[in-house]
């Protein structure tokens, strides 16, 4: 089977893939290959989330996307593609779900060189989700990726060969800058003496020091993440990690992981006998995007559709076949005026004959004036009653919207009351803006109203304040009314 043909996009660069081979492209293949990018970690918000198992991905979809927003930190004021990858979770009826949000402004300011040549990014993601490309090939266990390059690096765990989690580390060219190294000679360093004190020189100690402390506190990154999943999935282990370093290894790193509680890992380089050491990333991802077909994606610039399929296409399509139709008419009147002359005499023979026939069709013309007025009238009318029903949908959306704002206020009121064990006389919500609580509680937990406050507070109200707080029964009950403004 022929292998697919693919372009991959970085920030700054376009390369055709095809049978393992990145060449760069040419103009006629942008508009025609489907293509793929990286987007780095850095400039996505991420957020991880519990919801039910029992939701479809529509549903999930629409409550990941209220959830973004809500949670997330995403600027109301800006355009975001969000997508998500869901998790099943083990005895528990919820799953736990990584969201992803990539604002289009970020998107246009990374891809900014290579849309200048495209317009069209097929399908953009994060670079973790590119080692799930190498199963079956690989044995599915549960394996540790860790990709270590110059603008990027993280750790990718997958477990039986499914992906279940990532974590950013540093890249190799924030190591080089605190340790004092160029890049290429950290490179080699990693590569020839690694993580072994035996392999420095004594006056080489201090580097061996320098690059223990920042390879050891990445590692530390990434095992608190195993360790973080494995009440989750119940991840046992790690039976394998692999190094994703330009088809090396960094000696010892083993040792390191080791030192954490991670034993017995093998610890292998990601080589691909075929590409050169700096292209074995690029050719991973390619292959990836090449024979995934996962709906997961995070790209603002998808193809359009052909221009014979949209409806600017067919109005274009009509109004051409009229002009073709016109051009031919006026060549046949063009034809028939320089033939006139000669056919004077037989046109005046056929001139009362012709008087008949348009009467006829001045007949048929009104008739279908007519028919034509009433079915615009018919219409009009047509248009009134969408016009209406799309503000009776509007208005049902607002009256929902403000029914979901009266209830998440009264939600989150409830829960604080709860928290604290306070009583409530009286909740009286004038609107989904404002709430007035008469708070009740025992005379020993008057600071927990202080407390109710300040939780209300750190939900996301505005202002929250009541003007004195009185004492009854007999001096054992504490009475305020407490005023909530969203």
């Amino acid at each position: 089977m022929e292998s697919p043909t693919l372009l991959l996009l970085e920030h700054d660069r376009l390369q055709t893939y095809k049978e393992g081979v990145l060449t760069e492209s040419s103009a006629s293949e942008l508009k025609t290959i489907t293509s793929g990018a990286l987007i780095p970690l850095s400039l996505l918000d991420i957020h991880t989330i519990k919801l039910s198992d029992r939701l479809s991905d529509e549903d999930m979809r629409i409550q990941v996307e209220i959830r973004m927003f809500e949670e997330g930190n995403l600027n109301s004021d800006e355009e975001y593609t969000i997508d998500f990858i869901r998790h099943s979770i083990s005895n528990d009826s919820d799953a736990l779900v990584e969201a992803f949000a990539l604002s289009h402004t970020k998107a246009n300011d990374y891809f900014q060189e290579v849309l200048s040549k495209t317009s069209t990014i097929d399908r953009i993601i994060p670079g973790f989700m590119v080692y799930s490309a190498l199963y079956p090939a690989l044995s599915p266990k549960n394996d540790l990726f860790i990709y270590w390059g110059e603008e990027e690096a993280y750790a990718a765990i997958y477990q039986e060969g499914r992906y279940i989690a990532h974590r950013s580390i540093e890249t190799l060219t924030s190591i080089a800058v605190e340790t004092g190294f160029e890049l290429s000679k950290l490179k080699q360093i990693l590569q020839t003496k690694g993580v072994i004190e035996e392999n420095y020189l004594p006056e080489e100690l201090n580097k061996f020091i320098l690059i223990q402390e920042r390879i050891a506190k990445n590692i530390e990154r990434i095992v608190h993440t195993i360790n973080h999943k494995r009440g989750l999935f119940g991840l046992s282990g790690i039976d394998n990690c692999y190094l994703d370093f330009e088809g090396k290894t960094i000696v010892g790193l083993e040792n390191v992981f080791n030192a954490y509680g991670i034993s017995d890992l093998t610890l292998l380089p990601l080589e691909r006998e075929e590409s050169a050491p700096h292209d074995i990333h690029r050719v991973l991802c390619a292959e990836y995007f090449a024979t995934s077909d996962t709906r997961f994606n995070l790209s603002p610039y998808s193809r359009k559709a052909p221009w014979y399929t949209r409806e600017s296409g067919k109005f274009l399509s009509i109004v051409g076949g009229a002009l073709l139709i016109m051009l031919i008419a006026s060549g046949t009147v063009g034809w028939m005026s320089a033939n006139e002359q000669a056919r004077t005499e037989e046109l005046t023979a056929q001139l009362e004959t012709l008087k008949k026939e348009t009467a006829q069709l001045s007949e048929i013309l009104k008739k279908n004036t007519t028919q034509l007025k009433e079915q615009q009238g018919k219409n009009h009318t047509i248009r009134e009653d969408i016009a209406l029903y799309h503000g009776a949908e509007e208005t049902a959306l607002l009256i929902d919207d403000i029914h979901f704002q009266r209830q998440h206020f009264l939600t989150d009121t409830t829960a604080e009351l709860g928290k604290y064990r306070l009583g409530a006389q009286m909740i009286e919500q004038n609107s989904s803006k404002e709430m007035n609580i008469h708070v009740v509680a025992d005379y020993r937990k008057r600071d927990d109203i202080a407390k109710l406050m300040s939780g209300l507070y750190e939900r996301g109200y505005q202002n929250v304040e009541t003007h004195e707080i009185k004492l009854d029964n007999n001096n054992t009950t504490y009475n305020s009314l407490v005023k909530v403004t969203r």
